[in-house]
């Protein structure tokens, strides 16, 4: 059975204090909205391990699976391995087979204390291994431990998107060049009378002239079309703004 549900968990002080923006959680979106996973949560936490740890636990005991990101190279502040460890409760261990595969690309004088880091994985875990780099994710439980760098974790995404979908879900967008405040009662009668299609309102500019798109996401496309007829009668009863 593939993953239906999954959270993302973005790992890093610098996400938090604005020097990387993030783009890993959203690239996920985009992949599992295409294959019928539902984006439940996005969170973000700081290289702080009873933050990971605590919030990996919430996570994972709520939706399918968690995809987290960020935190697993040699440096003092990659600390995911080792909280993703202490949140199911199982020791660090050193992956021989990393270790070898570092040596060969490497030599094995260059095996020193902070290429070893990245060999140790949560006891039990499986390897995430990408084209893109020879360090691996882990995959233990319904928890999927990849690499912060964005190359590398759109790689190990498409190492493990197999693993996840469903019915595809299709999205409708329709320009709109009037205010909110003109069709929002209308919206949202026609969201209760198509419960199973997602209706959501996005202004780009709200003062003279206006725009912005209405967008219309779900899995039924009989439903889905009927929702966009819905929308679209309606804004053409509306006065130009």
């Amino acid at each position: 059975m593939k993953h239906q549900s999954a959270a993302i968990l973005v790992i890093g002080n610098e996400v938090l204090s604005g020097r990387t923006r993030e783009a890993n959680a959203w690239l996920a979106a985009k992949r599992l909205f295409d294959l019928g996973c539902r984006l439940e949560e996005i969170v973000v936490v700081p290289d702080r391990m009873d933050a990971i740890a605590g919030s990996l636990n919430r996570l994972r005991q709520h939706y399918d699976a968690v995809i987290t990101s960020g935190g697993i190279g040699p440096t003092h502040d990659d600390i995911t391995m080792a909280s993703v460890a202490a949140a199911f409760g199982v020791p660090l261990v050193e992956d021989g087979a990393i270790v070898r595969i570092m040596a060969q690309r490497f030599g094995p004088e260059a095996i020193n204390e902070s290429r070893r880091r990245m060999a140790l994985m949560p006891e039990g875990a499986e390897l995430v291994r990408c084209d893109k780099t020879i360090a691996p994710g882990a995959h233990i439980g319904n928890v999927y431990v990849l690499a912060g760098v964005p190359e590398i974790f759109a790689s190990q995404l498409d190492a493990i998107l197999p693993d996840f979908g469903g019915t595809p879900y299709m999205r409708r967008e329709i320009e709109v060049p009037l205010r909110e405040s003109l069709f929002a009662q209308g919206l949202e009668a026609i969201q209760q009378q198509f419960s199973d299609v997602e209706i959501g309102s996005y202004p780009s500019h709200c003062t003279h002239p206006a725009s912005g798109k209405i967008c219309l996401s779900g899995r039924d496309a009989l439903s889905l079309e009927a929702a966009e007829s819905a929308v679209r009668a309606m804004l053409s009863t509306l006065p130009n703004d």
